[in-house]
């Protein structure tokens, strides 16, 4: 079917496939306004939190902040298993530095700090640390948090922390038991969907990255598309593609919004 749908409509790959080239991540006003507040906040050595619903595109705009940024001034280090405990939390982030674990909490903890401290320090590197899916963090391990952000008697900024997680990691960082937390992470970003009109503009940027010059997607095909996804990228990927399957097994080359229904019928999960 996919060999069909790129003879079809001039394609040389899945206009909606997951993976994108970092160069060719679609841009709309809200994401680029989070990713300069969110490059700002590490200019500044300074933290920061993202939130937003599944499938707004969160982890490509880490993937954006992390290609726009000079390699040689940052260290990134990404972290997505947040269902672990103190200990696993040390441990875990002891390996994906490289360094050898240890036996205990506190010599998991020793080392990671002088790792961070060191890279700072001594190679002139500011080390980052995103921890995705960080609504789902034990508060226990929400608590450690701020002590791994103490150095020097909590004088320099040594390491930068971005929370990535869904709306309700707000409400988590604003319980009393992690106000120390909660004020380190002055810079707050909030990923919104799409309107309409940025459902139409991401459609058309992937097709044209894909290969077709041509407009294919209806007018009232994309209003259909923003109202039964809500905007999502995710689901706009779902639906999009699988209207593109019912105009190939007919003779059209445009997606109207009968293509549109049909393939709602077809993927209930898009509009879930």
């Amino acid at each position: 079917m996919m060999r069909k749908l790129q003879n079809r409509f001039g394609l040389t790959r899945d206009p909606f496939q997951k993976y994108v080239p970092v160069e060719e991540l679609f841009e709309h006003p809200d994401a680029d306004a989070a990713l300069k507040r969110l490059k700002a906040a590490l200019d500044g050595r300074s933290c920061s939190v993202m939130t937003g619903d599944p499938g707004l595109g969160k982890t490509f705009l880490i993937r954006r902040l992390e290609a726009m940024l000079p390699a040689g001034r940052y260290r990134f280090t990404y972290i997505h298993n947040a269902t672990v405990n103190p200990r696993d939390f040390y441990r875990q982030l002891s390996m994906v530095l490289g360094l050898e674990p240890k036996a205990t909490p506190a010599a998991l903890f020793r080392i990671v700090m002088s790792h961070i401290e060191e890279v700072a320090t001594t190679q002139k590197t500011h080390p980052i640390l995103f921890l995705d899916e960080a609504h789902l963090l034990p508060i226990r391990v929400l608590e450690q948090l701020h002590i791994l952000l103490n150095f020097q008697r909590d004088s320099q900024p040594y390491l930068s922390l971005i929370l990535i997680g869904l709306p309700e990691l707000r409400d988590r960082l604003a319980r009393n038991v992690l106000a120390s937390l909660s004020g380190r992470l002055p810079v707050r970003v909030h990923l919104k969907a799409l309107d309409a009109k940025g459902v139409g503009d991401y459609i058309v940027h992937r097709m044209r990255m894909a290969g077709c010059a041509q407009e294919v997607f209806a007018q009232d095909a994309v209003l259909l598309i923003a109202e039964a996804t809500g905007g999502v990228l995710r689901k706009v990927n779902t639906l999009a593609l699988k209207a593109l399957e019912v105009v190939t097994e007919g003779k059209g080359s445009i997606v109207d919004a009968s293509a549109v229904e049909e393939a709602v019928k077809r993927c209930p999960e898009a509009i879930m």
